[in-house]
């Protein structure tokens, strides 16, 4: 198949998707950018039509942005579902398209396995064995707890589906209330608060924008149980980290677990660290080996669209954020 496309990769990492990508498309030549040299540098030398682009090792978020406004460039493909590193593009010059889904149900495992973890009460049992102390504690099951899904997309909906199939009762919110199979029930968030006071674990699923910013502030953790737990995969910007750290503390919630933090890496300085009941991990929610590979194989069905003249699956909206 002849084409005029010529694709860029922008990739500081493994690339042994590469070769599966030449033999399948051999009339597309790829170009990478990915050791010593800056992104402008590599769009002036290959002037693709096409990018597909990482966020990882020295590409890291605001660097991405020259690539919306590079004039060759006419499809950008994001390798990661957050779109929130890129600035508002004209989308009569360029598509830009996310991987959003390709990495939702290994995100889906790690939530369920962070609530299934502070259910039985394992971090605690962590402790006692650092002190040497024998204490049995008492536990609830699952099928007697609810879970309150902010965010139905892709991973919201692997997270819900996952839950349900321990019996837990799932509540979905988000801004339509179009139903979903994989939920109970459907708030909208105008209506967020009446469920969150019903919640035994509240998991963050939206996307990064401005009205996302400090969703989780002093009046939304008033307003949860004081045993439920918090779960947070999404992006740090979504949490007001001063007002956790205060509800933590003072034990106005049971407690949290969080991927993603306003500065990352997280400052040692940080009194997280240090707070009660707290479990972080460093933003690898979505790290599974050969997450690269699968966002690859995504861009290569949408690049056998493009080429073919169907639509691009997973196009974004710059004024939506996702």
């Amino acid at each position: 198949m002849k084409t005029n496309e010529h694709v860029l990769i922008v990739h500081d990492g493994p690339t042994d998707y590469l070769p599966g990508l030449q033999e399948r498309f051999p009339d597309v030549p790829f170009g990478l950018c990915n050791d010593g040299e800056s992104i402008p540098e590599a769009l002036a030398r290959v002037e693709p039509t096409i990018v597909l682009s990482f966020r990882s090792g020295r590409f890291q978020g605001p660097l991405h942005a020259p690539i919306v406004t590079a004039p060759s460039v006419t499809w950008l493909n994001s390798g990661g579902a957050g779109i929130d590193h890129l600035p508002h593009w004209d989308t009569s010059k360029i598509t830009v398209t996310n991987a959003s889904g390709v990495a939702s149900r290994f995100m889906a495992e790690t939530v369920t396995g962070a609530i299934l973890m502070m259910n039985f009460g394992f971090p605690q049992y962590f402790e006692d064995k650092q002190a040497k102390v024998w204490d049995k504690n008492e536990w609830t099951s699952l099928e007697d707890k609810t879970a309150l899904i902010i965010g139905l997309g892709s991973i919201g909906t692997d997270v819900a589906t996952r839950l349900k199939h321990f019996g837990m009762t799932v509540i979905g919110a988000r801004h339509s209330a179009k139903p979903n199979d994989a939920v109970d029930e459907i708030v909208t968030m105008d209506n967020l608060k009446s469920a969150l006071g019903r919640a035994d674990y509240v998991c963050i699923h939206v996307a990064n924008t401005p009205s996302t910013r400090h969703l989780v502030n002093a009046d939304f953790l008033s307003a949860m149980k004081p045993t439920a737990r918090l779960i947070n995969t999404a992006r740090g910007l979504q949490v007001d980290e001063e007002a956790l750290l205060n509800a933590l503390t003072t034990n106005k919630i049971g407690g949290a677990y969080l991927d993603v933090f306003e500065t990352e890496p997280l400052p040692q300085s940080s009194p997280l660290w240090d707070a009660p009941n707290l479990i972080i991990s460093p933003h690898v929610s979505d790290s599974v080996i050969g997450w690269e590979y699968n966002s690859a194989q995504f861009f290569a069905d949408n690049l056998e669209r493009r080429l073919t003249g169907e639509p691009l699956h997973n196009i974004c909206d710059p004024d939506l954020g996702y």
